[in-house]
């Protein structure tokens, strides 16, 4: 029984949630109006319409301040961000939008399905936003819920979403057109990968039944036949980020266009998931006790001056 890989725990062990300062990471330019102003764990991207900028997800409030600093190192102004777009309701990816909404007076899109389940189940979204000691990330209410199909458009940006249910009720991908040197490429996001969310406890957690194991499968096969040359993840070892990154930095200026990564990457996620499916629900408890967050992204183990965790996988 393996740790699942990319789509397995990834979650940051205690020391380092307490600690989100060694999760800040230098933000960077991906390909045309797209750029990285995520951290170590969550992935957000910001698009620069030309007309005023989109993210796509933010962090936890705890991480607000990295993606703050991140979109000025780079040379813009947060205040200008116009539209947040939350993939899906999970606290890693919503969890300061109503902060930078203050902050911006940005509009927020979220797809219909999740926007429905946490107005429906407010006390299950304040139990999993409280469980943390110290953490407090704010549910909220999007300004657009969004469908199947619809296209979000600023500026010179219009990002086509389609809904891929199973790691939430109601994740959404997202796909846009950007240009570079003279060179249509197009991007796209799949919008949450992860299956502990379909193990039989979570689902019972959820109110949900295990028809959501097929409906995960049925959004693979949705989503199969999209052309993307530039294959992004809303976590960042969901497409290698930082490893793509080191790529360019080494000279390599088109690490992050391959248009054959996304269908490997699709094929990756239905190999493990069916992996899980043979599991028993012991065995998926046991798999899930173990983070493989430092397999990714090991920057932060030298600075912690307890050592190892305990519960972790090492490189």
């Amino acid at each position: 029984m393996g740790n699942f890989n990319r789509f397995g725990n990834m979650s940051p062990p205690e020391e380092i949630m307490k600690r989100s300062y060694l999760m800040a990471e230098e933000p960077f330019h991906i390909v045309g109006n797209t750029y990285f102003v995520g951290n170590t764990w969550c992935s957000s991207h910001l698009i620069d319409t030309g007309e005023g900028l989109i993210l796509l997800d933010t962090p936890c409030l705890s991480e607000l301040a990295y993606l703050i600093d991140g979109i000025w190192k780079l040379g813009f102004d947060p205040r200008q961000i116009q539209y947040i777009v939350v993939s899906h309701a999970h606290m890693d990816h919503y969890g300061a939008v109503k902060a930078l909404v203050h902050l911006t007076g940005a509009k927020t899109f979220m797809g219909e399905v999740d926007v429905r389940d946490m107005a429906e189940h407010p006390e299950r979204f304040r139990q999993m936003n409280e469980k943390d000691e110290g953490r407090w990330n704010e549910s909220f209410t999007a300004d657009v819920a969004l469908k199947d199909g619809d296209v979000i458009e600023l500026g010179n940006t219009k990002i086509r979403c389609v809904l891929t249910p199973g790691h939430t009720v109601g994740v959404m991908s997202h796909f846009w057109e950007t240009e570079e040197d003279g060179k249509t490429y197009r991007v796209g996001i799949y919008g949450g990968a992860g299956f502990v969310t379909l193990s039989e406890d979570r689902l019972e957690e959820c109110g949900l039944t295990m028809e959501m194991r097929k409906v995960f499968s049925e959004s693979i096969d949705k989503v199969w036949d999209e052309k993307v040359d530039v294959m992004l993840g809303n976590h960042p070892f969901h497409n290698d980020t930082y490893e793509k990154h080191e790529r360019v930095l080494r000279g390599e200026a088109d690490a992050f266009i391959d248009p054959t990564e996304w269908r490997r990457y699709l094929q990756e996620l239905r190999d493990r998931y069916a992996e899980f499916l043979s599991l028993t629900p012991e065995e998926v408890k046991k798999m899930y006790e173990k983070t493989s967050f430092f397999v990714y992204r090991d920057k932060a183990i030298p600075d912690l001056e307890w050592g190892f965790p305990e519960n972790a996988v090492r490189p």
